[in-house]
């Protein structure tokens, strides 16, 4: 029997009803124990969970994530659905996820991102708050209180969000993909993230998106957790992994010179800060930087903040180097 037009109606409504708002998009690579964290917070959210889905996108893990995820989707009644592809990176991993997602809001986080309660409900509220299509919203993270202590965790994500205390809206550089929500329409219309990047990969999008309005409200009160005990190798690797990108992000945009420079792009600088580099680079390069390595950490214990000043020039120095490996060239001014 055909239905009556009534009952088509209540259908559609009902459907649309149960539509989720939001998307939360986690891309994930061989973390299955971080991830279960992840989950279980998001499963404790005080927004409906209804008012939610989550998509995991699994990027070629080799470890349990695909047995740990489908043991949570039986044993929870959290909105949850897994992708998985050949290992492609982060990127492709969002890419995928946002194509399938139904919320008109996408939140973007980490695997190893644990959120407190109020987190998702933070960003809804914000959102209602400032409905334009541009605008998007940071929510805080910072060093899991469950970790032991690490130097290092100074050197990452705590002294970015140090920067945004008492400011309400930031430029585009504070898009970060650990805790940052933003409207699915206006990302489908001007841009998608960049596969080939596999750092530097959401300020990529960002400097993108602001040539179109990219609005970024900051909510310190949305917070996550960062939930990874940081090593002085994943330091070093995040400096060449930062100098690699920087330098394909210039191949592909060399008139975005600017831009470039201010998340350090040194080659952009001017030619004071050049020089400086320079000399800079004749101190600490490849030959002379176990050295330094060796002393930053033994004055750890002692002087810390003082160890922190010869990480990041230590750092600085990976990340010069990095350019260089990919566009050629010494050190010069």
């Amino acid at each position: 029997m055909v239905q009556s037009g009534d009952r088509v109606r209540a259908v559609v409504v009902e459907m649309e009803q149960r539509m989720p708002e939001l998307t939360i998009i986690v891309p994930t690579y061989n973390r299955g124990t971080t991830l279960l964290k992840c989950l279980e917070a998001l499963d404790g959210q005080t927004a409906p969970k209804e008012s939610f889905e989550v998509i995991v996108s699994d990027d070629g893990s080799e470890d349990k994530t695909g047995e740990i995820v489908e043991t949570f989707i039986k044993t929870h009644d959290l909105d949850l659905c897994c992708l998985r592809q050949s290992n492609s990176g982060q990127n492709a991993a969002r890419n995928r996820a946002i194509g399938i997602s139904r919320g008109g809001l996408l939140l973007f986080i980490n695997d190893d991102t644990i959120a407190t309660p109020t987190m998702v409900e933070r960003h809804f509220s914000t959102h209602r708050t400032y409905p334009s299509e541009s605008v998007a919203v940071l929510g805080k993270v910072t060093v899991s209180p469950d970790l032991p202590r690490s130097v290092f965790a100074r050197l990452h994500l705590d002294p970015a969000f140090s920067l945004f205390e008492s400011k309400s809206e930031l430029d585009w550089r504070a898009f970060l993909t650990c805790n940052v929500s933003v409207k699915k329409g206006f990302l489908l219309k001007y841009g998608l993230f960049d596969e080939s990047l596999r750092y530097n990969d959401d300020i990529e999008l960002s400097s993108r998106l602001s040539k179109h309005g990219l609005r970024i409200i900051y909510d310190e009160k949305s917070v996550g957790y960062h939930y990874h005990y940081l090593t002085e190798g994943d330091y070093v690797r995040l400096a060449r992994l930062s100098g690699k990108t920087l330098a394909i992000w210039y191949g592909k945009s060399p008139h975005l010179r600017a831009e470039l420079a201010s998340v350090g792009f040194y080659k952009a600088a001017p030619i004071k800060k050049r020089i400086q580099y320079f000399f800079a680079d004749l101190v600490i390069n490849s030959a002379t930087r176990p050295f330094f390595m060796a002393f930053a950490n033994r004055l750890s214990g002692s002087h810390e903040d003082l160890a922190l000043v010869v990480y990041r020039k230590i750092y600085k120095s990976l990340e010069r180097e990095s350019i260089r490996d990919v566009l050629g060239g010494k050190p010069s001014a």
